[in-house]
């Protein structure tokens, strides 16, 4: 199948619109944040635990989601959520999380 060279420009304007668009992704720590001790994830057939988590934006103030653990450490978690575009994952400080009832 052949590219339709009439329509390429266009089409491939309204891809970088799009990609421009999009909403930027949440902050997340480098590993060299997550200190010496190994990561402790969730295994499959458990829970993950239902957590508050601060997050924060790189083009907004932070804000306070509604997630789930997946991984810790004594520095770090790792937290996810459901948006309407899919699961978010990001690594956030230990302190910016608390467990939800």
């Amino acid at each position: 199948m052949t590219k339709n060279k009439r329509y390429e420009a266009h089409y491939d304007a309204l891809n970088d619109r799009a990609i421009a668009n999009a909403p930027a992704g949440p902050v997340t720590l480098p590993a060299s944040a997550y200190g010496p001790k190994e990561i402790q994830w969730v295994r499959g057939g458990e829970s993950k635990p239902a957590v508050w988590v601060w997050v924060s934006w790189p083009d907004r103030p932070a804000e306070r989601i509604a997630g789930f653990a997946r991984g810790w450490n004594d520095r770090v978690v790792n937290v996810e959520w459901e948006t309407p575009r899919g699961t978010i994952e990001t690594m956030v400080w230990r302190n910016a999380v608390t467990r939800r009832s």
